[in-house]
C-alpha cells in the first residue's frame, strides 16, 4: 500500500499513527498539497491528504473512511472505544477542524487577518471551548488511567495537542489542559507519534 501524506496535516497525521500501531506495511509519500502535487492528484483529485492506495488499486481518502477500513482490516489494536472515547475524540477532531480552517482561512483572505472575521472567531471559539470541554472530560474520564494502547481519543488527542503546538504556540486565547496534557503524555513518547511530529 502507499500512504499519502504531509508533515503538517493533523488530518494526516492520525492516519499515520494509526497505520503504524496497527503495524500495516506502507509506503510513505510526503507530498504537499498547497503545491498542487500532481503524484496526489493522480489519486485524489480533491488533491487532499490523507489518501491510501490499496494493494487492489483502489484508493482511500478522508481519514474517517481510513480509519474505518483500518479498523476492520486490522482489528487489533482497536482504535474505537467505548462511547466516552469516541466522544473525546469527535472534541478534539472539532478542535482540529476549526484550527485547519483558520489557517485556510488565513490563507485565502490575506492580507486581511482571517482570525478577526466572524468566522474566524467563531473558530477561535470553537477552539477554546472545545478544548476546555476535553479537558473537563479527561479530567472526569481518565484522570490517571493509563492507555494501553491508542485508541482514536489519545490518537486526536496528542494530534490536537501538537498542532495547537504548532499553529498556534503563541495565541493569547491557548487555554491549559494540564489533564489532557498528563493523559497523552504517556503515549508521546512512542514512535507512532515521535516520529509524525508536525514539521
Amino acid at each position: 500500500m502507499r500512504f499519502f501524506t504531509s508533515p503538517t496535516s493533523p488530518y494526516g497525521r492520525m492516519a499515520h499513527v494509526a497505520l503504524l500501531e496497527k503495524g500495516v506495511a506502507f509506503e510513505l509519500s510526503m507530498v504537499d498539497p498547497w503545491a498542487d502535487d500532481a503524484g496526489l492528484r493522480e489519486v485524489n483529485p480533491a488533491t487532499r491528504v490523507p489518501a491510501l492506495v490499496l494493494d487492489d488499486g483502489s484508493t482511500l481518502t478522508e481519514t474517517s473512511l481510513i480509519l474505518s477500513w483500518l479498523e476492520r482490516e486490522f482489528p487489533r489494536p482497536a482504535l474505537f472505544g467505548d462511547s466516552r472515547c469516541l466522544q473525546r475524540a469527535g472534541i478534539a477532531i472539532g478542535v482540529i477542524d476549526a484550527a485547519v480552517h483558520t489557517i485556510i482561512g488565513r490563507k485565502t483572505t490575506a492580507p486581511t487577518l482571517f482570525d478577526d472575521t466572524p468566522v474566524g472567531l467563531r473558530r477561535r471559539r470553537a477552539m477554546v471551548e472545545g478544548m476546555q470541554r476535553l479537558e473537563q472530560q479527561v479530567q472526569r474520564d481518565c484522570a490517571g488511567a493509563a492507555a494501553a494502547h491508542a485508541e482514536l481519543d489519545v490518537i486526536a488527542g496528542v494530534v490536537v495537542l501538537d498542532y495547537l503546538q504548532f499553529r498556534f504556540a503563541d495565541a493569547p486565547w491557548r487555554v491549559p489542559t494540564p489533564a489532557l496534557d498528563a493523559w497523552v503524555a504517556q503515549l508521546r513518547r512512542r514512535p507512532a507519534f515521535a516520529d509524525t511530529v508536525p514539521r
